[in-house]
């Protein structure tokens, strides 16, 4: 489910929230993207709602992803394939609708933000996180890859964290976040009742640059007057390691370096861990999609990702990924191939064709 309302401004104006509400962590199902692409046409051609408000439902999750048990159930039935392009359709389109809304969309990346659900925070102009905050893109622990843009943005990141989060699975928490780009912003989670007050009392325009400007000084003001107590950074202290081990334009050198780590980092243990029990086509995909993604525009990555995922639902690992994690949760996906170095690059290309 999906839930909008418009929260009055004291000027008059409105502030059109977004929220998230399903059982699954507020996973996102097609009708619930639907909803919202429907809303955001709604409100962008409101001119008394001058800003967005994204969040979860509960203090457990902004967004968990997609609704992959019904992808499964799609993947299962030919006749139900058309289900699964449409979602992909549907959520990615979604994210670049919010990438480039005209007005300030600010999301509240408050616990679980992953998959689909990092895509949407991604695509916010102010990213918020709190002190729970843990993102990531598992996508090649079921046989899918980083998508939502990620090809693009998760490359964004500083250093060559990027590289590391999309070949193995791993997270961040919110003072990664913070440090590597991921989000500008935190506030305690216990102070969203007061962010909702002063929010309500700013000066906006309705002039969507001007009230992005407004947005980001009233946020800067707030976390340096309400200080977050963050988790330590994992990954600060190891950037220049991951920076050394994802380094150069091999993939496989890149994973065998991974694989050999023998330092005290847990991150980087279990990292190796993770892309041990990933898909190795998978992850053959995700090196694709971010090498092709650095001569493409944000559109020509989004309609690349929606090819890949297309012909994942019909082909790859995809299926047997989600039945092993979250069917019958046994843990061990029949992957084919079983090693990274049995994946043929034919094998790959064929991820990207348009029949």
């Amino acid at each position: 489910m999906v839930h909008f309302q418009q929260i009055a401004l004291s000027n008059g104006l409105f502030l059109g929230q977004i929220l998230l509400a399903s059982a699954r962590l507020n996973a996102q199902s097609l009708a619930m993207v639907l909803k919202i692409r429907e809303q955001l046409e709604i409100w962008r051609n409101d001119e008394k709602i001058v800003a967005l408000l994204v969040r979860g439902e509960g203090e457990r999750a902004f967004c968990a992803g997609g609704d992959i048990r019904a992808l499964y159930h799609a993947m299962s039935d030919a006749d139900f394939l058309h289900e699964g392009d449409d979602f992909f359709r549907h959520e990615y389109d979604l994210c670049r609708e919010l990438h480039r809304f005209p007005k300030p969309v600010l999301a509240w990346g408050n616990g679980i933000v992953m998959g689909g659900g990092w895509g949407i925070f991604a695509a916010a102009s102010h990213r918020i996180v709190t002190e729970s905050s843990v993102l990531a893109m598992p996508e090649i622990s079921i046989g899918l890859f980083p998508d939502v843009g990620a090809s693009f943005w998760l490359q964004q990141l500083e250093g060559n964290l990027g590289r590391l989060l999309a070949l193995t699975g791993s997270r961040l928490n919110a003072a990664d976040a913070l440090a590597f780009g991921a989000a500008e912003f935190a506030l305690p989670a216990d102070t969203f009742a007061a962010l909702m007050g002063v929010l309500q009392d700013l000066p906006w325009s309705g002039q969507g640059k001007q009230d992005a400007e407004l947005a980001s000084g009233a946020l800067s003001a707030l976390s340096a007057a309400w200080p977050c107590v963050l988790p330590a950074s994992v990954w600060l202290p190891l950037a220049d390691e991951v920076e050394r081990i994802c380094a150069g334009d091999d993939l496989l050198t890149i994973c065998e370096r991974i694989q050999s780590y023998q330092g005290d980092a847990p991150a980087l243990r279990l990292a190796a861990e993770l892309q041990a029990a990933g898909s190795p086509t998978s992850i053959f995909l995700t090196w694709e999609m971010a090498l092709r993604a650095q001569a493409l525009s944000y559109d020509e990555v989004v309609e690349m990702e929606w090819l890949g995922a297309r012909n994942c639902l019909r082909h790859g690992d995809f299926h047997e990924g989600v039945r092993a994690k979250l069917i019958d949760r046994d843990d061990q996906p029949n992957w084919s191939p079983k090693k990274l170095s049995q994946v043929k690059l034919a094998e790959i290309e064929s991820f990207f064709a348009t029949a």
